[in-house]
């Protein structure tokens, strides 16, 4: 009978009869007899030992096996053994390389189970439990292998939190022109080449293809810019009925793509504009076949704004229940000539009514060309459109580096010059981040086609997807609120004097972010990225080093488990303050250059279309805000499969009880119930707009 011992093997296992009557199961599923010759190949192979260190190791442990009398060995066990003699020895840098990476047995049990909670699905598949594990592991080798132990401590200890850091091995967004595969067709690596769509509901298919396939490279967010505008030349003369046809198409293709993966995937934006964004108002429009018109974008205006209002007509109608969709999200760019295209009012009454009923909707305002420009590729234009043509348009954001700017008030003890020195370092630890991140990838891109990042590398004309030169590294804030707090006495809603130092916090990140990018010769920016999770971590960690100087400080009032920050440049999301004023406020830290940076409107349930419409229109003349996204919260019955506005405990159609609540949180729509304690407790808390 197998000894109940035997467990998987490692490379400590040769076909032959070993030096002792021990077996140890391989990795091809098959025994073997224990032989110390396998471990000295091994650190001579994975440690670079010289090989009589490594057999003088190898025989050391051989004689601790013996001693042992064990028949069977675990081969962690083993390794664990190897591992163990190489610390003894002081040779740590041999053991960071001979080290193995791998997931506890309970871990693994509790994946398999179902049994982990904080993530927004409400269930995994047992695909999905086989991803978590890999990226388990993954996390484990980005921390011990692509980051430099000074990085991985910063993050492991909270000065820094590097986002998604078990994806490292791919870019964490990127922003792409639908003009690529409507000029060029489609081409995946192993797959069929397809030319050019000749009509929209194919180019809409060629759309939904790239996105699955650019969604398993992607940590983040995949946006593809204007995309009305882009379809609009392949529907002149097309029935408005059939316009609708294209457009659930559209959504419903991309959010199966979304929901059907086994994880939490890469979100998807669809960036749709009113009026013609200026780097496309004067190019020769792509059509059918790929082929170049005599007409250009803004000419074809009516046909976009025909496919907005379908595109929006879908969102609001829902699902075949009248649920809201949970992808893709929605960004509506409203430029300065937005109320002076006829219609206007009516698309302004479709976009306040989607975002008070089904929510998912952003509003970026683009109050100049540049900005337009800016808000989707993360670049300023600078003579990029001139000089490329639209489907060469991709660029890339490598990674999403977030500060504790919360710690920085703790360890500087009210001292303003200190904190300011005090971030400065965090930036420095966070371009070494980003640094060693961008080394890392360019090395698997550097293996094109037969490399884990092809699709990445495939050549759109004669340039790739991911340009070099088109590539950004993002660094974000958490607990900015919080700092101020701690150093001025009083949270930014409350206080002038608090406002004025998160500007001045904020003016100096900018500079250091300028500073870092030449000296460094890549393009840093300051990010508005959202992520409570990484805010909860943050202050978890905060509390467990900094004690009761933090429990004074986090939101949660230090309660275990239920601790979080502020995150972003943002005012505290249950602070008492007019939401006119709220996006006032938060609109002047967009203002010092921050990408993505978006106020969040939280949407009570008695909020109509008619007030989301005006609260639109004061926020793009009244304030300087660069996007707002509403955020209505649902409640959805397990039972009747009814769906109601707000949150509520009781089924308003059935009076079930077995209800889950369906709101905003950690950049994206999800269940409450899947939440872990401070994402629930942050939602209790918000100060909704009634």
């Amino acid at each position: 009978m197998e000894p109940d011992r035997i467990k998987h093997s490692s490379a400590y296992a040769d076909e032959g009869t070993g030096d002792l009557d021990v077996l140890v199961r391989r990795s091809g599923e098959d025994l073997a007899h224990f032989d110390s010759t396998a471990i000295v190949e091994a650190l001579v192979r994975e440690a670079n030992l010289d090989p009589e260190l490594a057999s003088q190791i190898g025989a050391e442990v051989r004689r601790f096996i013996q001693k042992l009398g064990f028949r069977a060995l675990n081969s962690s066990l083993i390794r664990g053994l190897v591992d163990a003699k190489l610390l003894e020895l002081g040779l740590e840098e041999a053991h960071g390389s001979h080290t193995r990476l791998g997931v506890p047995l309970f871990d693994v049990d509790r994946m398999i189970r179902n049994q982990l909670g904080g993530a927004e699905l409400p269930a995994r598949d047992p695909e999905a439990t086989s991803l978590m594990m890999a990226e388990a592991i993954k996390r484990e080798y980005a921390i011990k292998a692509v980051f430099s132990e000074q990085t991985s401590n910063a993050h492991l200890i909270g000065d820094i939190h590097i986002h998604n850091i078990g994806a490292v091995d791919r870019p964490h967004s990127i922003t792409c022109s639908v003009e690529q595969i409507k000029q060029l067709g489609l081409e995946l690596p192993g797959g069929a080449i397809a030319r050019p769509a000749k009509r929209a509901d194919v180019l809409i298919a060629h759309l939904a293809r790239m996105s699955s396939a650019l969604q398993a490279c992607l940590a983040g967010t995949l946006r593809w810019d204007s995309v009305n505008f882009a379809i609009a030349p392949l529907l002149s003369g097309i029935d408005y009925g059939v316009i609708k046809q294209f457009a659930q198409t559209l959504i419903f293709e991309l959010s199966t793509s979304t929901v059907s993966s086994p994880v939490q995937s890469a979100i998807i934006e669809l960036h749709v504009d009113w009026d013609v964004p200026p780097h496309l108002k004067t190019r020769a429009a792509i059509g059918a076949g790929g082929r170049v018109t005599n007409r250009s974008y803004e000419e074809y205006s009516g046909e976009a704004h025909r496919f907005l209002q379908a595109i929006f007509e879908v969102m609001i109608e829902g699902d075949a229940r009248g649920r809201p969709f949970l992808a893709p999200a929605l960004v509506l760019h409203i430029g300065p000539r937005f109320n002076e295209i006829p219609g206007y009012r009516f698309i302004l009454e479709m976009a306040g009514k989607m975002a008070a009923e089904r929510g998912g909707l952003a509003i970026a305002f683009d109050r100049d060309d540049n900005a337009a420009f800016f808000s989707r590729y993360g670049l300023s234009e600078g003579g990029r459109t001139g000089s490329a043509s639209a489907h060469h348009w991709q660029s890339a954001n490598f990674q999403a580096v977030s500060l504790n700017l919360a710690r920085a008030g703790y360890i500087a003890g009210g001292n303003q010059v200190k904190v300011i020195e005090e971030l400065t370092r965090l930036m420095e630890i966070a371009a070494q981040a980003h640094l060693e991140k961008r080394v890392f990838l360019e090395k698997l891109l550097a293996h094109g086609k037969k490399g884990p990042l092809a699709v990445l590398t495939t050549r759109i004309g004669d340039e790739p997807i991911l340009k070099l030169n088109w590539c950004t590294h993002s660094i974000s804030v958490t607990g900015l609120n919080e700092l101020c707090r701690c150093v001025m006495g009083a949270d930014l809603h409350k206080s002038d004097d608090s406002m004025q130092f998160a500007m001045k916090l904020l003016s100096h990140l900018r500079y250091e972010a300028e500073r870092l990018s030449k000296k460094h010769n890549v393009l840093f920016h300051m990010s508005g990225d959202s992520s409570q999770a990484t805010a909860h971590r943050l202050a978890q960690l905060d509390l467990r080093f900094f004690g009761q100087v933090a429990a004074d400080i986090v939101c949660g009032n230090g309660m275990p488990g239920a601790s979080y920050y502020t995150d972003g440049p943002r005012l505290a999301s249950d602070g008492d303050v007019a939401v006119l004023d709220r996006v006032r406020a938060e609109g002047a830290f967009q203002t010092l250059g921050f990408w993505n940076a978006f106020g969040e409107v939280f949407l009570g349930p008695s909020q109509n279309d008619e007030d989301v419409g005006r609260l639109i229109s004061q926020a793009f003349y009244q304030t300087s805000c660069s996007m707002l996204l509403f955020c209505p919260e649902f409640t959805v019955c397990g039972d009747c499969g009814f769906y109601a506005k707000g949150l509520q405990e009781v089924c308003p159609a059935c009076t079930s009880t077995h209800v889950d609540g369906l709101a905003y949180g950690g950049g994206r729509y999800g269940y409450v119930s899947s939440w872990d304690a401070a994402r629930i407790l942050e939602l209790q808390r918000r100060k909704r707009v009634t």
